[in-house]
């Protein structure tokens, strides 16, 4: 298993537009916890900006997020993270099977891009509390319907 960590959206555009503000907050700190376990281990991190949220300030990832030079950048157009991009390729290229997807916003890029993984033939799995959405319950019925890993079980398996 090789796996990647997908950080979807975290943008300050998406920030300005959630109602669940807590719910983002709390993903930004579990994003940065597991994200840290990935680089320290040498796997993948690929963030994930959505390009309709305008440019300038609100593309940019919002600044708690830690970054790295070694992560890798993907510009969407669509919900889904593969759909006319090439994350699939890059993952591919990568040897990645399996990925932990984290982000924003739950009831429609994270489940489509989770849905797009899955199409494609990726195992994946949602980062538990590492996913925000619109609405303040979106993320918690999301994470209902789809397998989550928490951070405590990723930093136990990424030996």
């Amino acid at each position: 298993m090789k796996p990647a960590l997908l950080i979807v959206d975290m943008q300050n555009g998406c920030r300005n537009d959630t109602k669940a503000k807590d719910d983002f907050e709390t993903a930004v700190s579990y994003i940065n916890a597991v994200s840290q376990i990935f680089r320290e281990k040498g796997f993948p991190v690929v963030i994930v900006q959505d390009a309709g949220v305008g440019e300038g300030t609100n593309f940019e990832v919002v600044k708690e997020i830690n970054v790295s030079a070694n992560d890798l950048y993907i510009k969407k157009e669509f919900g889904n993270s593969f759909w006319k991009t090439n994350l699939d390729t890059l993952l591919k290229d990568l040897g990645v099977d399996f990925l932990v997807i984290s982000g924003f916003a739950a009831m429609y890029c994270i489940l489509a891009t989770y849905n797009g993984a899955l199409e494609r033939g990726y195992k994946c799995t949602l980062l538990q509390n590492g996913i925000a959405g619109y609405e303040i319950d979106e993320a918690a019925m999301v994470s209902k319907s789809r397998p989550i890993v928490s951070y405590t079980a990723i930093r136990y398996f990424l030996v």
